[in-house]
């Protein structure tokens, strides 16, 4: 498994002003506050990261259209925490 430090992907489809607000100030909560360095799967901060990116290509996938490569990149670096609901 690839251990460098996921993007912050720049798409904001399907990510309402709200929380992206409330995502930069977790996530820059997190980068003072937060825990020392982890490993990629163990790091909240990463964790952050990878929630929006998964967000963010559920949304495509809902309205039909192909996230970019960095998205579909970064949402395939981690699992979800949970098995999805069927």
């Amino acid at each position: 498994m690839d251990e460098s430090p996921l993007p912050i992907i720049e798409d904001t489809t399907g990510l309402g002003l709200g929380y992206r607000a409330l995502w930069r100030l977790k996530y820059l909560g997190l980068s003072i506050f937060g825990p020392a360095e982890r490993n990629l799967k163990d790091s909240p901060r990463e964790r952050h990261k990878w929630d929006r990116a998964y967000k963010v290509l559920k949304a495509h996938e809902a309205a039909g259209t192909q996230a970019d490569a960095l998205t579909v990149y970064t949402a395939s670096r981690m699992e979800p925490r949970r098995r999805p609901q069927q």
